[in-house]
């Protein structure tokens, strides 16, 4: 019983902000017809080209909130599951542990939450099969170990040997470049869209 209620007040929480984002959403937009009354725009799920339309800010804080809340509600449970093993290293209490080999188990959900998971405004199962976490069925969770070990280069690398007298050392991480979204930001200020494969 205890188990579910992280779950059921995500979904509470969920419910409460679509219902305000929806009661506090623009007004559809209107096109001024030449020969007569204004008639609504609707916009496509998608501009030609496979570009998706960027979120409205409140879509946007609607998704950041369910999200949020499912990654808190999951990451709880996982801290439940593990409780009493929290300070042993990752690779002993969880399997197939790659990159964060060493680190307590317990820091390693909060670095999924709050590091990962925020900085790309996803929740879990962006990356993992929920409740089978050790699998890697998903192209994204190869991608998360890739880019990780590219930030740790550059930190390592590159940051480290630029010259600074302003105080801490600077460092990326994943919202550096990421900025909420799960793919990262381009020149435009834009999310950038993944290219098809070659000869689609």
């Amino acid at each position: 019983m205890s188990d579910r209620i992280p779950a059921v007040i995500a979904t509470a929480s969920s419910v409460a902000i679509l219902i305000y984002a929806c009661a506090t959403a623009p007004t559809t937009t209107t096109n001024p017809s030449p020969n007569g009354p204004a008639r609504p725009v609707t916009l496509p799920a998608q501009i030609p080209g496979g570009q998706r339309v960027p979120l409205t800010d409140s879509a946007r804080r609607v998704r950041d909130s369910v999200n949020a809340a499912r990654r808190d509600s999951g990451a709880a449970m996982v801290l439940r599951s593990i409780a009493g093993r929290e300070n042993q290293p990752a690779e002993s209490v969880f399997k197939n542990i790659k990159i964060f080999k060493g680190i307590p188990a317990g820091r390693l959900v909060n670095i999924m939450n709050l590091g990962f998971g925020r900085s790309l405004g996803v929740s879990c199962g962006f990356c993992h099969v929920i409740d089978k976490w050790d699998l890697d069925d998903k192209e994204e969770k190869t991608t998360a170990r890739l880019m990780f070990a590219m930030v740790q280069t550059i930190n390592k690398d590159y940051i480290s040997k630029v010259p600074n007298d302003r105080g801490e050392q600077p460092v990326v991480n994943c919202f550096t470049c990421h900025r909420g979204n799960p793919r990262p930001i381009g020149p435009d200020g834009q999310p950038q869209r993944v290219r098809p494969p070659a000869g689609e």
